[in-house]
């Protein structure tokens, strides 16, 4: 919140708009259901309005008052709601509220995140405002949240370590026999469950939920060139290559980890093996440059130019990394033609990857950007784990 009123003195703004779900949470402590798309204006108006002096307000509609009043407890934040029909001592005019909290356009510049709107929220705000001078504070937010503070490192360590106690959870069932994908994501899904539970007990207001929002993506077989397949009902074979992403999984308190890995319950091919061999390469090349100063386009051209030389262009089919922390994409990318330089206290995944039909290989690990390089937020093995060998061969 300080840093938004010093960047709208700076700017000569009277107040900052902020509407995108992951932004309000992030200074409010207020999320959940209202990140559905239901809630995007004008339907349901959901929006924080930071002022150049003096505690925010949160709009809502009557609906999430209760929710969002329990979420901003202690935090200054004031609470204001609109209906969606008439009623005497309400307000359908969910704007109006923001203009009278913000006062007359005389007051300054009024910044908002048009750049995360849709077109009918562009729509209604330029209307609701016409008489103001309205500027684009798109990413604001976002840039602040890229360097993660102390409380956020604590969790997301923590976080890391629960993603891979999953992994570990996961190939233990694989051992024990045959099951279906999404019987595989449940086996994770419960122990994260009863994990971020034990972290919630004492919570005040019962605000959070330690159930999450996401599903796990689980595929194998034919199903492995599908980098983005949900777990499915197809029964897992004992010729099959497994791959398990964990990027998607709410963690305590809903943070996200970026962590994939891949196991076999066959012995691997050779080609197979060679080709994990370089993809392997080119995710230790990665790990070798995690440290501030380093820009993130040349590690992603790093590692492109390793499997694109390897032979493997043809299945390569997303960047080498992101940011991860309250959304499991954050800034900044990992990707090529991208200007950040990777700073101190960010959270990056370093994932290359290699999708098609029968085999996947995939090392994804998340890390702590550290003042003098990086530290590792999730640990497993960079080999394919082959699970039908024996069962007394761990996976680690």
């Amino acid at each position: 919140m300080k840093r938004i009123q010093e960047r709208l003195t700076a700017e000569g703004g009277a107040a900052a708009i902020i509407t995108k779900a992951p932004n309000i949470r992030y200074l409010s402590g207020f999320w959940g259901f209202v990140t559905r798309a239901e809630y995007s204006e004008p339907r349901r108006l959901v929006a924080l309005v930071v002022p150049k002096d003096g505690n925010p307000l949160l709009i809502v509609p009557k609906i999430e008052y209760e929710f969002a009043v329990a979420a901003t407890m202690g935090t200054g934040i004031e609470v204001r709601r609109h209906v969606e029909w008439k009623e005497e001592g309400e307000t359908e005019d969910s704007w109006g509220l923001a203009r009278a909290f913000i006062g007359a356009p005389s007051a300054g510049k009024v910044f908002h995140e048009r750049q995360h709107m849709t077109l009918k929220a562009v729509t209604a705000i330029d209307d609701a405002f016409h008489d103001y001078s309205l500027a684009d504070g798109s990413g604001w937010v976002d840039r602040y949240r890229i360097i993660k503070d102390d409380a956020e490192i604590d969790l997301m360590r923590r976080c890391g370590k629960l993603a891979v106690d999953m992994y570990d959870a996961q190939v233990a069932a694989l051992r024990a026999g045959p099951m279906r994908e999404y019987e595989l994501a449940m086996v994770g899904w419960n122990l994260v469950v009863n994990r971020c539970a034990k972290e919630m007990e004492d919570e005040q207001n019962f605000v959070n939920s330690p159930l999450g929002e996401g599903v796990q993506l689980v595929t194998s077989g034919p199903r492995l060139a599908r980098s983005h397949g949900s777990a499915s009902t197809r029964l897992i074979g004992p010729e099959d290559v497994v791959a398990m992403d964990y990027c998607r999984v709410p963690y305590l308190w809903g943070y996200r980890m970026g962590m994939g890995r891949v196991v076999s319950m066959r012995p691997l091919t050779s080609q197979e093996t060679d080709i994990h061999n370089t993809v392997t390469e080119a995710y230790d090349v990665a790990v070798g440059m995690l440290r501030p100063g380093t820009p993130c386009s040349e590690i992603d051209s790093s590692v492109r130019g390793i499997l694109v030389e390897g032979g493997l262009a043809q299945w390569v089919v997303h960047r080498t990394g992101r940011g991860v922390g309250i959304e499991n994409v954050e800034l900044p990318e990992i990707k090529e033609g991208i200007p950040d330089l990777l700073e101190a206290g960010m959270v990056v995944s370093i994932e290359p990857s290699i999708h098609r039909d029968g085999f996947a290989s995939r090392i994804e690990n998340t890390f702590l950007i550290t003042s003098d390089g990086a530290e590792p937020l999730t640990t497993g093995p960079r080999h394919i784990p082959v699970l039908a060998e024996s069962p007394n061969v761990s996976a680690k």
